[in-house]
């Protein structure tokens, strides 16, 4: 058993000799061995993996803060790169490089700058509306007022006129003078308790049956 030739993808250059070697070492997945070294983030954590007794055909995997501090704050997945978290799923297969993860925040500082530019374009071409100038203003002016006088000559009689005249189901015209003369009516017919139609006045009889119907049938 020896390590995999590409574990330096995975450990940051600027780790110590004795540390590198030690990891390498770690990596080297020996049948005895439960514990193994996969991979490093940009922050000097670990990850690694290790047989789980239960479920011997997948692997677990976890991940060790660096220095070996653990608190509230460390456990933080937002604390994880995207790529490792990823793996810590399971929902990547491969690990993801040291490479990898300078080209994500290259990309990430890129957007950025973007971003930037893009804002400050916008804030230079300013805006499309422009305020209406005095002509603008006056035909404006002078279209609320025709627009006051026709509704005051033509359409304000209309609606007056609506408002006067209802029309009801039976296809005859009745002012709201009638209406509310029929209920006021109906109002008082309830109140009295006189009925109002003629269905209110039907009262079923008592059912009295015969000797000679059982013997009928």
């Amino acid at each position: 058993m020896s390590a995999p030739a590409s574990v330096s993808r995975y450990i940051l250059p600027t780790t110590k000799p004795f540390k590198q070697l030690w990891l390498r070492w770690k990596a080297i997945r020996f049948p005895w061995r439960r514990r193994y070294f996969i991979g490093m983030d940009l922050e000097g954590n670990t990850f690694w993996e290790f047989r789980d007794r239960l479920v011997a055909y997948r692997p677990r995997r976890i991940m060790d803060f660096r220095g070996g501090v653990h608190s509230l704050a460390n456990y933080s997945e937002f604390k994880v790169d995207p790529q490792w978290h990823q793996w810590l799923r399971a929902t990547r297969v491969e690990p993801p490089s040291i490479q990898e993860l300078e080209d994500e925040v290259t990309r990430r500082a890129i957007m950025v700058q973007r971003a930037k530019l893009a804002d400050e374009r916008w804030a230079r071409a300013g805006t499309l509306l422009k305020k209406p100038g005095e002509k603008e203003v006056r035909k404006l002016e002078a279209s609320a007022r025709a627009t006051e006088a026709s509704d005051g000559s033509l359409i304000g009689k209309i609606v007056q006129k609506e408002r006067e005249t209802v029309t009801v189901r039976a296809g005859k015209e009745t002012t709201v003078q009638d209406m509310e003369e029929r209920l006021r009516v109906e109002r008082e017919k309830r109140e009295t308790g006189r009925p109002s139609g003629p269905g209110e006045e039907f009262q079923p009889a008592a059912w009295a049956p015969q000797a000679g119907d059982k013997a009928d049938r």
